[in-house]
Parts: structure tokens; sequence; C-alpha cells
């Protein structure tokens, strides 16, 4: 059945996070579609009124109207480049699944040939030339997938992101129960009961930069010599309903300038990565926007989370324009995290604790948004472009 969401009351800048978070709200909202003033909601047939309870709860966690009483917690635009023209306007996802560019594994994860790969490749290395070229000893890691369930937890991931957490089992250590496994495979329902798998040790890494912090546990970093890392690696989310092309994945690959070391050296690391965006912006034309933002916090704590962000100015994005939509992809974002995991894991200079900063690219979101608005059609782009990716 369809279930009606009036969202008129909902102030415009929270209605995006509002939609994006009613994919975790309930089991049985089977799809999502925004119109206008209303979002209209696919559901399980005479479960209307456990839904509506539900959503009734997310809306309690996202009322900000006592906080906009006291500050304005509203995003702002730093740099505004939306003037640019783009050499296409046309949707490119089903041209380049036509083209065997980007072959579907399953939902939300992809592999990638032909003019795809080649972007995705260019903005990989373009990425680490940059950060070698600018921050002195910076360290190469590349991450493990797996990481432990109980590191997730000091660093109070659950707390912000649970909704987008995969964690890795395996079915227990009984032989009867794995041969019954291998004689009737997923076509016995009960096998997927919890009590047959073990209880998660590890996680599906969602951020590059996960590992930097517990590697530093205890240690004493100079004030005089910050530590840089280039830290790579593939990174998985649930994205659920959320899934949006190569613009919002399961899976996908992550690279992250961090800096431990003092205030203004981690503020300074920032500064210096984002000349990397101007340099994209100058040298593709780039229609996009440089904004203040906020992740996307789980509900309960997104008030509290999204104010210490805007406020704090500690979280930045690239968001470039998708032309045949009119939306806009955040790419890659600034983000300063202060005491937050040097305190976790007491990692300090000889008189107090450190601060720590990254710089996030999310490198399908780069090259979708780039052929986006270039198009697939290499004969069609401008020398710069051209001579800029493939060398030509």
């Amino acid at each position: 059945m369809i279930l009606e969401i009036d969202i008129s009351d909902i102030e415009k800048a929270e209605v995006s996070t509002f939609v994006d978070m009613l994919t975790y709200v309930s089991e049985y909202i089977y799809e999502i579609k925004k119109e206008e003033n209303k979002v209209l909601l696919n559901i399980e047939g005479g479960k209307n009124e456990e839904v509506l309870d539900k959503i009734k709860i997310l809306r309690g966690y996202l009322n900000l109207d006592e906080v906009k009483k006291k500050r304005d917690v509203s995003t702002k635009v730093l740099e505004n480049h939306t003037d640019k023209k783009t050499i296409n306007k046309e949707s490119i996802f089903e041209k380049l699944i036509e083209c065997g560019s980007i072959v579907e594994m399953s939902d939300g994860a992809y592999g990638y040939s032909g003019i795809f790969l080649k972007v995705f490749r260019y903005f990989n290395r373009k990425i680490e030339e940059f950060g070698h070229e600018m921050f002195e000893d910076i360290i190469d890691l590349e991450d493990s997938i797996l990481y432990p369930v109980d590191e997730y937890e000091r660093g109070l991931y659950f707390e912000s992101f649970p909704h987008h957490l995969c964690f890795e089992t395996n079915i227990k250590s009984n032989v009867e129960l794995l041969d019954r496994f291998s004689k009737n495979g997923i076509s016995d329902p009960e096998i997927f009961s919890i009590t047959n798998f073990k209880k998660p040790e590890n996680i599906l890494r969602h951020a590059a930069c996960v590992p930097i912090y517990p590697m530093l546990k205890n240690k004493v970093i100079s004030e005089d010599k910050p530590v840089f890392y280039l830290v790579s690696g593939k990174c998985f989310r649930n994205e659920d309903k959320n899934i949006s092309e190569l613009a919002r994945l399961n899976e996908f690959y992550m690279k992250e300038y961090v800096c431990i070391g003092t205030l203004k050296q981690t503020l300074d690391m920032i500064e210096k990565a984002k000349k990397l965006w101007n340099y994209w912006i100058e040298k593709f034309d780039l229609n996009c926007t440089i904004q203040t933002a906020n992740d996307s916090f789980f509900a309960n704590n997104y008030k509290k989370l999204k104010i210490f962000q805007i406020m704090g100015n500690s979280k930045q994005e690239l968001k470039v324009n998708l032309p045949h939509n009119n939306t806009e992809c955040a790419v890659s974002s600034a983000n300063v995290h202060r005491t937050h995991f040097t305190k976790t894991y007491n990692i300090h200079s000889n008189n107090s604790l450190c601060m720590s900063s990254c710089f996030a690219f999310g490198i399908e979101r780069l090259s979708y948004a780039l052929l986006c608005q270039k198009g697939i059609d290499i004969d069609k782009w401008d020398d710069i472009t051209r001579k800029e990716i493939l060398g030509e």
C-alpha cells in the first residue's frame, strides 16, 4: 500500500536528511519517492500504524526548533561555481552499463573498465601525486577491509553511524549445521537464523582513516613535526534504498589525507589539500559548490552532532552538479576532528593532546560526477580535460 507523508512543515535544510533516514525507519518500507511537499512510501499492507509510529520518532529526533531559536545551524555556500556550462546534460548511467564500463556485481557495488576505469585511475593517481608533493614524509597505507568491532565501539562509531555499518560473520562451527547448509544452501529459510551465526568480531570499514588512530595509540608526536598519512581502501556503507547510480554506493573506494599534530598543523593540512579542489575546479571548469556540511549522523544524535560540526566549521564538502537531474554529489570532504580520536587513543605531544584532521575523496563519486559533466564520448571533451585525464 502507498502511505503519503506530509513534509511541508519540515525545514528545507532538513528535508534531505529526513528522506534519507526514512530508509532506516522500518523494515516494512519498500520504496521511497519524494515529491514537492510530500513523500510517498510503498509499505507492507496492514503496517501503516507501525510505520507512522516510527516516523513520529524520527521527526522527534530531527526537531531543531529549540536550537534554531538560539543559533543558525544551516549550511553555508563558501564558493559558488554553478554558472559554469557543462559539455553534457544527458544521463550517462545506462550508457556506461551498455558499453560495459560499469558492471553491476550486486546492489550498490560495481566493477569498472573502459572510460570509467580510466577516469577512476586518474583521480587515484592525482590524489597520490598531490599528497606526496604537498605533505612532507607522508606515509602510504592501503587499508584492510575488516576492522575489529571493539575498536569501532571505542571510536564511538556506533553512536554516530549505526545505520551505515556492515558486519562480517560466518556460520558457527557445527558439522551438522554446515552439512545442512551444504545440502540445502539458501533455500533453507532457517539457515540465516541469528542462532546459527557467530557473534561478529569484525566490521567492514566504513571510512578509510579508521585504523590510523588506534595504530598511534599512546604515541608521542613532536609539535614540530606532524604525522601525515595517505590512506586508501575499499569502504562499505549500508545505503539501503538510498543507493543512487554511482553517486551513492554500498561498496566504494576512498582515499584520505590524514594529519595528526597541533590544531594549526591540522588546519594547515586542510587548506593545502583544498588547493586540489581549486585545481580541479579550474582545470575541468566544474559546475560545483564548496559548502559547510554535516555527516549523515544517526537520527537520535543528529541534533547534537550536526550542531557541533556546523557551529565549529569542522566539515566542508566539494559538491559537483549532476546536470542530468540537477542534483549535487558530494565528492570530497574536509574534516577537522580536534581531539575526538586523539583523546580516545591518548595520542599526544609533550605538553597536550594532539589534534587530527582528514581530507577524504570518494573515487567513484569524483569519476561519475566528472563524466556526468563531460559525457562518455572522449571526442566531445575539451582539449584540457582530454590531456589531463588521458595525457593526450
